[in-house]
């Protein structure tokens, strides 16, 4: 569907989550915008948790770059496909962070990721700073759905997601195998 608006004052009315572009056009003497709307594609938000498996190379990376653990291989593999999913990553702070934010390279603490234990004041700490980072990123996204790509222990340091009023996919039954499974075909949807 495409909408002409004259002088494109009420763009900013539409409701965002719909618009894909903007194009202004100027036809003697008016501007004129051209909005593109797809409703068949709605906006998803995928969250990946923090990797012990990483990419060591030097500089900064993006952080979907940076980290290197199954989902995050998953993700960077069908997200080549999909143009629907935006992606925030948590780093071992527990802070949310946009997957395209570049992030300098730091060993894992310990020897293996599931000895790691989370305590309650740092959880908390890093739930609150997502809870800001979320309601901005979900009320400018406009997203339909979220999955949580991550365990159980990391998704203690997210708010509710209920609150914001979107479908929320967090697998936690079986190993990492299962959940990669389900994280393959929910990216497959969005096709």
């Amino acid at each position: 569907m495409k909408l002409i608006l004259r002088d494109c004052a009420c763009v900013e009315e539409l409701n965002a989550h719909v618009l894909k572009w903007v194009i202004i056009l100027y036809i003697e003497p008016v501007y004129y915008c051209v909005v593109e709307e797809f409703r068949g594609l709605a906006v998803k938000l995928l969250i990946l948790g923090p990797s012990f498996r990483r990419n060591s190379s030097n500089g900064v990376l993006p952080a979907i770059q940076r980290y290197d653990g199954l989902f995050y291989r998953i993700a960077r593999k069908y997200l080549k496909e999909v143009r629907n999913v935006d992606v925030l990553v948590m780093k071992d702070n527990l802070t949310l962070v946009n997957a395209k934010t570049r992030l300098s390279y730091a060993p894992p603490k310990g020897q293996k990721w599931t000895g790691q234990s989370i305590s309650e004041e740092d959880a908390e700490k890093a739930r609150v700073s997502n809870e800001i980072v979320l309601s901005k990123k979900i009320k400018k996204g406009g997203y339909s759905e979220v999955f949580v790509a991550m365990g159980k222990k990391y998704a203690e340091a997210l708010p509710d997601l209920l609150q914001y009023n979107v479908k929320v996919v967090f697998p936690t039954r079986g190993g990492i195998g299962p959940k990669a499974q389900v994280l393959k075909e929910w990216l497959s949807r969005g096709h």
